[in-house]
């Protein structure tokens, strides 16, 4: 293989990494309900059809953290991952398991969405963002919440749905 084949080879596998990063980071702005994260997936003409919301990635950012206002904790997983590039445009579809607890007069619930995001990305200035992001949902389940018994001074470390959560810290230490 010559030079000039490695490096258009190599081109190809670094943006394909970066397109498919960006669900993950998308996954972790809506679990650490950090707008900013969720804003950086998207260009700014970007677009979100979600089926009961659609609207520009900005109406978006407003209607999902006050969606997210309801749940105690949430965690968003990426799985399987499919993506084609032709040029700066990308299709990629990310397979998602959204777990949520949320309170409710009748005691805490545990709301499980699962689903696919396709999202037609474009790479602009060097960078890969979303400019539809389409959710299509495959099967969800809400049932009475199971805690996991902790025992008393539990020293585990608990996550939260904010800039609280122990992985801000962990990320500036490396920053350093």
């Amino acid at each position: 293989m010559n030079a000039e084949k490695l490096e258009q080879k190599l081109i190809g596998v670094l943006d394909m990494q970066e397109v498919k990063a960006v669900a993950h980071r998308f996954a972790r702005g809506l679990d650490r309900c950090d707008r900013q994260i969720i804003e950086s997936c998207f260009h700014k003409d970007g677009m979100d059809d979600h089926g009961f919301f659609k609207g520009s990635a900005t109406e978006f950012c407003d209607w999902v953290m006050k969606e997210l206002e309801k749940f105690t904790i949430s965690q968003h997983l990426i799985t399987t991952q499919n993506a084609e590039i032709n040029g700066n445009s990308a299709m990629c579809e990310s397979y998602f398991y959204a777990y949520h607890l949320m309170s409710t007069p009748n005691g805490d619930k545990d709301v499980i969405a699962a689903g696919r995001y396709l999202d037609t990305m474009e790479k602009r200035d060097g960078e890969w963002k979303i400019t539809l992001r389409q959710a299509t949902f495959d099967w969800n389940k809400i049932t009475d919440a199971a805690p996991l018994p902790a025992p008393e001074n539990d020293p585990r470390t608990v996550g939260t749905n904010s800039k609280e959560d122990a992985s801000y810290a962990a990320f500036a230490n490396i920053r350093k």
